[in-house]
C-alpha cells in the first residue's frame, strides 16, 4: 500500500508592497465566555456587532471560525491567557507575518483565563492558549500561530509559572519554588502532565496541548480534569469544587480542596500541574508552549495578563492579477489513500487578487513529465464579488499505477504575469495505492457430475464486497452448471473497483469399464481402459491404455480427459493356467513304406479328446492309411482345474518312391522284426535313452530307460500283432513298427 497526500502550497513572502495602514484590523476575543468552555454564537454575534467581524464568525463549540477576506501579506498577533489566582502566570505573546489567500478557513481560540475556587483560594486553574490555525486544523503542519496560556498560582512569583516563548510546556511547581519532576510540562504538542503520581496526592491537573490532553487528577471524575487538546475541543479542565477550573483553551483544573494544587497552562504543549502537600499557597502550574511559523517572528513568554486575544492586521492590500489553483478534487482519495487506474484530475482554481479575471492558463505535471497546458477562459470574481471567485477545472485523465506527484499551476492571469507567485501551485503526493489483483482464471471445463471452485486466483487479499452474476457476495463460489460467471470487487474506503469473468463449459467424463470381477482360464488377460483418456494409471504402474496381464489380482486405473476430468475403475481377475499342448510341426508320411508316427499330448491331464474320437494321451497315425493326401489331427485336453487346451497337426500322405529315407538313414536297427519272443534294439555309435512301445490305439504298452546301445526285451506275453516303437537316443528320435508273431 502506498499513500496519497494532499498538499496545498502555502508559501510565505518576505517582503510585499508597503503596508497599508487604513486597512481593516480584525480583533477576536473571548466574547465575554468564563472558565473552561469557549463562547457560543449568541456571546460572539453580541461580541462583534458592529465591528469588521459581524457576521463573519461561527462558534464551533466555542471555536472561532473564520474566512480570510481576501489574499495578501497578514500580521497575526496571539495572546495566551493568564493563569487563576493573586499571581496567575502571564500568557505569552506570539506575533508574526503570513501570506492568506482569500477564502481560507481560520480554525481560532482565544485563550480564557484560569478561575480559582472562592472557598479555597489557593487552588486555581491554568489559563487557556491562544491558537490560529488553518483549516482543516487537523495536523501540525496546519498550526500558524500558539500563545501559551499562564500557570494557575496563588502567591508563588516564578517564572515557570509565566507562559514560555519555546514549542515546550513549562514543569509545574512545589513548595519553595522547586520543579515537580511529577507535574512534568509536555514536548512536541503534547499535553502536561498531572501533580505527582498516585492517586491519594494528585491535586493539580496539565494543561492541554495541539495533540494530547493534559493529565488528569486520579480522583473522582471532574475532580481535577487536565485541559482538553485543540485537537479534542480545547476545553478547560473542570473540578468539582465551585471554581478551580481551567480557562478554555486547554487550561489544567485543581481538585475541589483547591489548597492542595494548580492547573498548567494550555498551549502548543501543556503546561505542569502545581503541587504542595500543606495548607500553603507556595505552589503553582507551569505556563503553556507556543508556537510561530510567521515571517518576522516576535515570541515573549509571560507578557499578557487576563483574557486571551487574537489579533488579524492586513498588511497589504490585494495585488491585482493574483490567481492560483487550490487544490485538487480528483484523483479522489479516503484516508489519504487512491485507487490504482486511470482518473479524472479536477482542480480547483481560484482568483486571489483585486480585480476580475477573464483568461489563465492551467500547466500541469503528472510524474515529472508535462502535460497539455489547459486555457481557461472564463470569469473569476473577486473574494466577496458578484460572482464566483473560484472554479472547478477539468485537466485531463492520468492512470494511476505507484507512487508519483501531481502538480499544477496557473500563469498570464488576464495575459499579464501573476503579480504573486507563492500561492499559483498545489501538489498531490501519491505514495499510498491501491491494487486490485482479480484474476478468475482461464476458461474452464467442468465434468459431468463435478463441480468446480471458482476463486480469485490473482490474490489471496480480502476484498471489501463481491458481487457475482449469481448474486452471491461470497469471496467464492461452487458450481457445476455450465455458462458465463462475473465477479465484481471492491476494497475501501476508497472503495477501489475490479470485474473479471470466467466461461465455464461442459467436458464429458471419460467411460472406463473393466467389467465384473471374473475368473478366466488364461495365462495373460488383456486389461483394456478405453479410448477417452490422454494418461492412465494402473495400479501395476503400467501407463498404456492396454495392460495384459499375466497373474491374478485386483487391478485399478485412473484415467484422465484432456479437459481434466478424471474416473476410476477396477477388477478382480482370478486366472487359471490353460495347458499348453505342442503336436509338433506338420509333417509327411509315406504310405508305399507303411510309415506311422506317433503324437503325443503330454500324460499330466484329467481328460483327452482327439480328432479321431480317441481318449488317449497319444495317438498314432499312419496305420491302415491307404489314400494320398493331406489331412488334419487335432487334440483337446482339459487340466485338473476345469481349463482346456489344445494343439493341431497337418500330416501330407504320400506315395514314396525309392528306399523309407527314415529307416535308411537312422542309427536304430531293430532285430529281429517280425519277433516271436524276444527282440533287440540297438543304437550305432549312440546311447539309447528310452524305448516306448505303444498299441495301435496309441496306448504305451511298455517303457524303459536302459541309457546303453543296446536293450532286449520279451514279447512272448504280446497279441500276435502291429506295435509302434519309439526309440530315443543322444542323437535322434526314431519310430519303427514291430510285427509280434
Amino acid at each position: 500500500m502506498k499513500k496519497l497526500l494532499l498538499g496545498l502550497c502555502v508559501l510565505m513572502a518576505s517582503s510585499f508592497s508597503s503596508p497599508v495602514s487604513a486597512q481593516t484590523i480584525y480583533t477576536f476575543t473571548s466574547a465575554g465566555a468564563t472558565g473552561s468552555n469557549g463562547p457560543t454564537q449568541v456571546q460572539l454575534d453580541a461580541q462583534y456587532n458592529g465591528t469588521p467581524l459581524q457576521g463573519a464568525v461561527t462558534s464551533s463549540s466555542g471555536i472561532q471560525i473564520w474566512t480570510v477576506p481576501s489574499s495578501g501579506l497578514y500580521s497575526i498577533e496571539a495572546l495566551g491567557a493568564q493563569g487563576g489566582g493573586s499571581n496567575g502566570g502571564l500568557g505569552a505573546q506570539i506575533q508574526g507575518e503570513f501570506f492568506l489567500n482569500g477564502g481560507d478557513v481560520l480554525h481560532i481560540v482565544v485563550g480564557q483565563q484560569g478561575l480559582a475556587d472562592p472557598a479555597s483560594p489557593n487552588g486555581v486553574g491554568g489559563g487557556g492558549g491562544s491558537f490560529v490555525v488553518k483549516a482543516p486544523a487537523l495536523a501540525i503542519g496546519d498550526i500558524l500561530a500558539i500563545a501559551g496560556g499562564g500557570g494557575g498560582a496563588a502567591s508563588t512569583i516564578h517564572p515557570d509559572r509565566d507562559a514560555s516563548a519555546t514549542n515546550n510546556g513549562n514543569d509545574g511547581l512545589v513548595d519553595g519554588g522547586v520543579a515537580n519532576p511529577n507535574g512534568a510540562g509536555g514536548t512536541a504538542g503534547s499535553g502536561g502532565e498531572k501533580s505527582v503520581t498516585g492517586c491519594s496526592l494528585d491535586r493539580g491537573g496539565g494543561g492541554g496541548g495541539f495533540l494530547t490532553d493534559g493529565g488528569d487528577v486520579c480522583q473522582t471524575p471532574g475532580a481535577g480534569d487536565g485541559g482538553d487538546s485543540f485537537l479534542n475541543g480545547a476545553d478547560g479542565g473542570t473540578s468539582s469544587g465551585a471554581g478551580s477550573t481551567g480557562g478554555f483553551g486547554g487550561g489544567g483544573a485543581t481538585w475541589s480542596t483547591g489548597f492542595r494544587g494548580s492547573g498548567g497552562g494550555g498551549g502548543y504543549s501543556g503546561g505542569g500541574a502545581g503541587q504542595i502537600n500543606s495548607n500553603t499557597p507556595g505552589h503553582a502550574g507551569g505556563g503553556g508552549g507556543s508556537y510561530n511559523i510567521g515571517l518576522n517572528p516576535t515570541n515573549i513568554g509571560g507578557f499578557n495578563s487576563g483574557n486571551g486575544e487574537v489579533v488579524i492586521s492586513p498588511l497589504s492590500a490585494p495585488a491585482p492579477n493574483n490567481t492560483g489553483v487550490n487544490f485538487f478534487i480528483n484523483p479522489t482519495f479516503v484516508n489519504n489513500i487512491v485507487c490504482e487506474g486511470f482518473s479524472s484530475v479536477d482542480a480547483v482554481i481560484q482568483n486571489f487578487g483585486s480585480n476580475q479575471i477573464n483568461s489563465l492558463n492551467i500547466d500541469w505535471t503528472f510524474g515529472g513529465v508535462a502535460q497539455p497546458t489547459v486555457s481557461y477562459s472564463s470569469l473569476l470574481d473577486t473574494f466577496g464579488g458578484v460572482g464566483n471567485s473560484v472554479d472547478t477545472v477539468n485537466l485531463g485523465t492520468i492512470n494511476i499505477t505507484g507512487n508519483s506527484e501531481l502538480v499544477a499551476w496557473t500563469s498570464m492571469p488576464n495575459g499579464n504575469m501573476d503579480t504573486i507567485n507563492n500561492n499559483d501551485t498545489a501538489s498531490l503526493v501519491i505514495d499510498s495505492v491501491i491494487t486490485i489483483e482479480l484474476d478468475l482464471g482461464p476458461d474452464v471445463a467442468v465434468c459431468s457430475g463435478s463441480f468446480i471452485l471458482l476463486e480469485n486466483l490473482g490474490s489471496n487479499q480480502v476484498y471489501s464486497s463481491y458481487t457475482w452474476s449469481t448474486g452471491a457476495s461470497t469471496p467464492t463460489i461452487i458450481t457445476n452448471t455450465p455458462g458465463t460467471y462475473s465477479v465484481s470487487v471492491t476494497y475501501g474506503p476508497p472503495q477501489c473497483f475490479a470485474a473479471d469473468q470466467i466461461i465455464v463449459t461442459s467436458a464429458p467424463t471419460p467411460v472406463v469399464d473393466l467389467g465384473p470381477d471374473s475368473t478366466y482360464c488364461a495365462n495373460d488377460f488383456v486389461l483394456d481402459a478405453g479410448g477417452d483418456g490422454v494418461s492412465y494409471v494402473w495400479s501395476d504402474g503400467s501407463s498404456s491404455q492396454i495392460n495384459t496381464v499375466t497373474a491374478s489380482g485386483n487391478y485399478s486405473v485412473t484415467v484422465t480427459s484432456d479437459e481434466g476430468c478424471i474416473v476410476e475403475d477396477d477388477i478382480n481377475l482370478t486366472l487359471l493356467e490353460t495347458p499348453v499342448i505342442d503336436l509338433g510341426e506338420d509333417f509327411k508320411l509315406c504310405i508305399s513304406f507303411n510309415q506311422t508316427q506317433l503324437l503325443s499330448a503330454g500324460n499330466s491331464f484329467s481328460s483327452y479328446l482327439w480328432s479321431t474320437g480317441a481318449t488317449t494321451s497319444n495317438i498314432v497315425v499312419g496305420s491302415g492309411v491307404t489314400t494320398v493326401g493331406s489331412q488334419s489331427y487335432s487334440v483337446t485336453v482339459t487340466a485338473n482345474n476345469g481349463c482346456e487346451g489344445g494343439d493341431e497337426v497337418d500330416v501330407e500322405y504320400s506315395m514314396c518312391v525309392g528306399i523309407d529315407e527314415n529307416i535308411n538313414n537312422s542309427n536304430v536297427s531293430i532285430f529281429p522284426n517280425p519277433a516271436n519272443d524276444l527282440v533287440t534294439f540297438t543304437a550305432e555309435s549312440s546311447t539309447i535313452a528310452e524305448v516306448q512301445i505303444f498299441d495301435l490305439t496309441g496306448k504305451m504298452i511298455y517303457s524303459n530307460l536302459p541309457s546303453s546301445s543296446r536293450l532286449e526285451v520279451n514279447t512272448s506275453n504280446y497279441a500276435s500283432g502291429t506295435y509302434i516303437v519309439k526309440v530315443i537316443t543322444e542323437n535322434e528320435s526314431a519310430t519303427r513298427r514291430l510285427i509280434v508273431q
